[in-house]
């Protein structure tokens, strides 16, 4: 059933480590990411070092229910330890006749602590979801010496 209006919406999204559009339009997702072990610390973070590891991902996410015109989108990283700066809200031209969009965004997300990192989507200034994953850092064991 169609009506002239609607209410913005998030359709999905997700962390992955890389994304390729098929000969179809298709979009397909490689590397799904929910869970990132990384190796543990030698030592924690500390004022003059906040950051423990930085970690390169994608954001796959798709909109829908949008009418026509100029919008504003943000996404910003949620993360633990101490607050990142969200980036300026990017203005969107919603043109008519558009069902949905779908968007990939590169970051490289600074990891001070272990725990759930998230990008929060809002359109408009109101949250349409949260795409997140966990980090965990796992003792590693000793290095195997060779004779």
């Amino acid at each position: 059933m169609a009506t002239d209006q609607s209410d913005p919406y998030l359709k999905y999204a997700l962390f992955c480590k890389d994304t390729e559009e098929g000969d179809d339009g298709d979009l397909i997702l490689k590397g799904i990411i929910d869970l990132i072990d990384l190796p543990a610390p030698t030592e924690g973070a500390t004022q003059d070092k906040p950051v423990l590891a930085e970690v390169d991902v994608q954001l796959a996410f798709c909109i829908g229910g949008v009418s026509a015109g100029p919008h504003f989108l943000l996404v910003a990283i949620k993360a633990p330890g101490a607050p990142l700066d969200p980036p300026p809200p990017q203005r969107i031209d919603w043109e008519e006749g558009i069902i949905f969009q779908r968007w990939i965004k590169l970051f490289r997300i600074p990891v001070q602590e272990a725990g759930e990192h998230k990008a929060a989507i809002l359109f408009d200034g109101q949250p349409l979801g949260e795409a997140s994953f966990l980090v965990r850092f796992k003792s590693g064991m000793p290095p195997v010496e060779s004779a």
